[in-house]
């Protein structure tokens, strides 16, 4: 049989072929040959089907929470959706590299970052100098401890930017050591401690959740609408230690008046009365108040600006605030009962 008639009788059944290219090579019969490209695919008849089944695997590149890792190409990295981002490469290692340092500077006591001064060990071992002044012995190696400072690590320290410790709270900022501590002390994330005078609750959370936490956790707290109100403190007379809480609520905010008597011992007792706004020190700052007594011919008005919640009562109880003596209380009190007028009002609304 002729090699013609054999590659006839190979393609007696229909089939799709792929593209071929011709090459000239002659045979010993002077005939040209036609040769595929590649192997020809399994032939299958027309009357039977073939079921096909693809698999696909998984890339190597993703991950199972869509992290970024490095991909094949040199200069981006790769998501688990399979779209490719042009991030440099220098970037992620940059980026990796801190997080390395910085687990470095976490302290094994508090498990904060470590900020200068930086104490160790005699073995190197490092502290932050918070928890050093309450150890005599290394938490790790249980040498005893010396006030040598890792001066590297110093180094290190103030060439890396930290995150805000309050970013479970959403703080999102990234800071160097010598701003963290002064944004911490006055970042919107930080959560606020309970404001009720007598410093016994230890409740804590975010600035929208302060006023009902008073509702819920705090009965003796009366509440009030107007920015022009009687605030009325009864039984004033009473021995002991006390205190009287109001929340006034006006211009869309929510104030926290108190008034807190105060055994300064041998009979001695003094009111103070403080006006806190329940926001930032900031916001605070754009409102004035005035409270005034007024009885039996007499008048006594003091004017000041709200402080911010975010400052504890008892920490400036000697400070901007109305300050009343035990003989000036019974001046104006009424059957036991003082009766304070209290306006608040926007600085602008004041000045004009």
């Amino acid at each position: 049989m002729s090699v013609r008639n054999s590659r006839l009788q190979l393609n007696s059944w229909p089939e799709r072929v792929s593209p071929q290219r011709t090459i000239e090579s002659p045979t010993a019969s002077g005939e040209m040959l036609t040769r595929r490209q590649s192997a020809p695919a399994l032939v299958v008849p027309p009357e039977e089907t073939t079921h096909v089944v693809v698999v696909k695997r998984q890339s190597p590149d993703e991950t199972a929470a869509g992290e970024l890792v490095p991909s094949r190409r040199k200069d981006s990295v790769a998501v688990q959706s399979g779209i490719v981002a042009n991030v440099p490469l220098d970037t992620t290692r940059s980026g990796a590299k801190d997080d390395f340092l910085m687990a470095l500077l976490e302290c094994p006591v508090c498990f904060g970052y470590i900020m200068p001064p930086i104490m160790q060990c005699p073995r190197g071992h490092l502290i932050c100098s918070t928890c050093r002044s309450k150890l005599t012995i290394c938490p790790v190696c249980r040498v005893f401890m010396t006030n040598i400072r890792s001066l590297a690590m110093e180094k290190v320290a103030s060439k890396l930017v930290f995150p805000c410790k309050h970013s479970h709270f959403g703080c999102r900022a990234r800071l160097s050591y010598a701003e963290k501590i002064e944004h911490e002390e006055d970042c919107d994330c930080r959560p606020y401690f309970c404001p009720y005078p007598d410093d016994k609750c230890s409740w804590q959370g975010p600035l929208r959740d302060v006023y009902q936490h008073l509702m819920n956790s705090h009965e003796n707290v009366i509440t009030m609408e107007g920015n022009d109100i009687i605030f009325l403190a009864t039984n004033v007379n009473l021995e002991g230690a006390l205190d009287w809480t109001m929340v006034q609520s006006c211009h869309g905010r929510h104030f926290l008046l108190s008034l807190e008597k105060i055994n300064l011992g041998e009979g001695c007792q003094q009111y103070f009365t403080a006006c806190r706004m329940i926001g930032s020190m900031k916001d605070a700052a754009e409102f004035v108040y005035n409270i005034s007594l007024d009885a039996y011919n007499r008048t006594l008005r003091w004017q000041s600006k709200p402080r911010s919640i975010r400052e504890n009562f008892s920490s400036f109880t000697n400070a901007d605030f109305l300050v009343l003596n035990k003989h000036t209380v019974e001046l104006f009190s009424e059957d036991g009962n003082l009766a304070l007028n209290v306006v608040i009002r926007k600085v602008h609304e004041h000045t004009n």
